[in-house]
């Protein structure tokens, strides 16, 4: 044992806090952090939307789910409604310029969080430390994206061995 300190507990605090602040952070614009997770998602695409499927399958949430995040962003006025050129029945759902300001101003909190939360880290310390904790996901029996730790992953994408057992 480590000196009497237990790793899973120190990892949980640390992802508390993360949580907590980002929470306390996105309150301020009144979104959560499932829409903005959606938000993120959007944001990735080249086109700035996707439809409603494409979201389901990202966020690995229920159709209702995902329709009521929609929904309420919609009416924040993060979102808008439009369709496909080839297949008019299929939503299109699409950012809106008040949605990319408000992603634009969370990204570059969230970064400057990163930063001070590893302030006191040297180069060498930082890369360690990724590299330790994609060693401890993969231990856990993880499957990563891969685009996981270049943006924000929403836990719903982080897949345990055993989730693709039935597959």
């Amino acid at each position: 044992m480590l000196t009497g300190k237990k790793p899973g507990r120190l990892v949980k605090l640390v992802h508390l806090s993360f949580e907590n602040g980002r929470n306390r952070f996105f309150r301020q614009y009144d979104v959560t952090s499932s829409q903005m997770d959606l938000l993120d998602y959007l944001d990735q695409k080249e086109q700035k939307a996707a439809s409603q499927k494409e979201i389901v399958e990202y966020l690995q949430m229920s159709y209702a789910t995902v329709s009521g995040l929609i929904k309420r962003l919609e009416t924040k006025g993060y979102l808008c409604r439009g369709s496909f050129d080839k297949d008019k029945r299929a939503n299109l759902i699409m950012l809106t310029s008040q949605s990319e300001q408000l992603f634009e101003t969370c990204s570059e909190h969230m970064d400057a969080r990163d930063e001070h939360l590893m302030r006191d880290f040297t180069q060498e310390e930082k890369e360690q430390f990724v590299y330790l904790l994609e060693k401890i996901l993969k231990n856990s029996g993880m499957d990563l994206p891969d685009d996981a730790g270049k943006r924000f992953v929403p836990s719903h994408r982080i897949r345990f061995h055993e989730d693709r057992e039935g597959e």
